[in-house]
């Protein structure tokens, strides 16, 4: 059923131009070197049935590069800004995400195939020089998609395990 739904919303993404030609996109557009720019399309997620509530600007991390790169080397992010990292499988419950070079704190969010929170982490950056000495934030359950905000605005704003969202209107 997904597999519709997330080519459906993949199709509207690029209808109103929200994301460009995935097969124009290289797979090496983005690195995880310090010095490296990468450039991300936009798109605003939205809590469902919360009218009025701002919507989340989120950058979209859909190529290997982009969601390697993901939001390392920042030192802040605006409120309501953030990453959704975007797969075109389901991946299992037991790959997560780490905080290697990643220099701020991060709530994450893990998305079920109709964009409904499956688990939820606040993550700390990772000094380490050694990437193996950074711990990996694992749902335990398996997801489509996952959504990255400053620490905090999970709870600020209610997202917890089972909350919906939504593309914004």
């Amino acid at each position: 059923m997904f597999r519709t739904k997330h080519t459906l919303a993949s199709v509207l993404l690029l209808a109103c131009g929200y994301l460009a030609p995935l097969h124009v996109q290289a797979q090496t557009d983005c690195t995880t070197d310090a010095d490296n720019q990468c450039s991300y399309q936009t798109t605003q997620l939205c809590i469902a049935d919360v009218p009025g509530a701002t919507p989340m600007q989120v950058e979209i991390a859909d190529t290997f590069g982009k969601r390697a790169r993901g939001l390392m080397h920042r030192d802040g992010l605006p409120t309501h800004q953030g990453m959704w990292f975007l797969y075109d499988s389901e991946r299992p419950g037991y790959s997560g995400f780490w905080m290697y070079n990643t220099r701020i704190p991060l709530d994450i969010a893990y998305l079920d195939e109709d964009l409904r929170v499956v688990k939820t982490f606040t993550m700390q950056p990772c000094t380490s020089v050694n990437p193996r000495n950074c711990p990996s934030y694992k749902p335990g359950a398996n997801y489509w998609s996952a959504l990255e905000m400053s620490a905090g605005y999970f709870d600020q704003y209610g997202i917890t395990s089972g909350t919906q969202l939504q593309l914004c209107d």
